[in-house]
């Protein structure tokens, strides 16, 4: 039991973590890509932070563990998504309903939390994707990330270089979503249904890029289908298989809208498009039952 004469400093120190949860969250689910790491190793940070003495800056403090704990998870987690079937897109994150954003929610409607740039990220190693999002995203000094990662100055420019340079070979295109985002949505799944692939394929862009992550047990394309015509033909393939006792609903995941499918009320796809000059650029299909787990639990819960 903590004596009443502690009990200030206590408080202050889950205060200073509280202060620094968003953030700290942030960075985690950035890196690994599904929130359940990402809240064991914020979790794992406060544990350490609790036990820990003499600590001058408990903001750089708490980054650097968070980072060192992601960068071990993602590490860990490499060889098994080496081996996965098919393209690997995060765990999508249900937004919270709250009109009044945390620090972290306001980024949740940046570029950095979408599926298609969390996609991106995947082509980074994992000491290429904590300097990336320590420097991009969260415009940490490189001073400052040479610390947290053991490295050198020179070293981390480099890192952070090389990091940039291979996000710029596949970063989709993004635009913040227009007001009619829904109406757009509504439009392609009528398009699909009706099966002209030319009309289909007037609204996409020329650059359209389709991935769909379906895990080993579950239908979905195995690469990436590019082109406005490819990407037609395989919604309308999608479209014919649609069953009576499938439900559609607009929700939103990772700061963009959605389309969530259900089938008999359990979780059959959550879909996310990227709009560009009112053109679809990006599609991200989740199929994977044990990606959309968590997510279909809080969207039921907040119904």
């Amino acid at each position: 039991m903590v004596e009443p004469a502690d009990q200030p400093d206590a408080e202050a120190l889950a205060d200073a973590f509280e202060a620094e949860r968003p953030r700290l969250r942030g960075i985690a689910y950035r890196m690994v890509g599904t929130p359940d790491d990402a809240d064991d190793i914020v979790q794992d940070t406060w544990l350490r932070f609790a036990a820990a003495t003499d600590i001058d800056n408990p903001a750089a403090w708490l980054t650097t563990v968070c980072t060192r704990l992601a960068l071990d998870r993602l590490r860990s987690a490499q060889v098994r998504r080496e081996t996965y079937v098919g393209p690997w897109l995060a765990e999508p994150v249900l937004d919270p309903p709250s009109t009044q954003p945390t620090p972290d929610q306001s980024l949740v409607l940046a570029e950095s939390l979408s599926l298609g740039f969390l996609a991106v990220l995947e082509r980074l190693s994992p000491l290429e994707r904590a300097v990336f999002i320590l420097r991009d995203v969260f415009a940490f000094g490189l001073d400052e990330i040479a610390t947290i990662i053991e490295r050198s100055h020179p070293a981390t420019r480099q890192i952070a270089k090389r990091a940039r340079d291979h996000i710029a070979e596949g970063r989709p295109r993004f635009q913040a979503e227009p007001e009619n985002v829904e109406a757009l949505t509504q439009m392609l799944l009528a398009a699909a249904a009706t099966g002209d692939v030319e009309t289909l394929a007037s609204h996409l862009a020329d650059d359209v890029v389709h991935l769909s992550d379906g895990g080993p047990h579950h239908r979905a394309a195995r690469a990436p289908v590019v082109g406005p015509h490819r990407v037609a033909r395989l919604f309308i393939g999608l479209a014919k298989r649609f069953e009576e006792s499938m439900e559609f609903h607009i929700v939103r995941a990772n700061g963009q809208t959605a389309l969530y499918t259900t089938l008999d009320g359990e979780p059959f796809m959550l879909h996310v498009s990227n709009w560009v000059d009112g053109k679809l650029t990006g599609s991200f299909a989740v199929r994977n039952p044990d990606k959309l787990a968590a997510f279909h639990v809080a969207w039921t819960h907040g119904r």
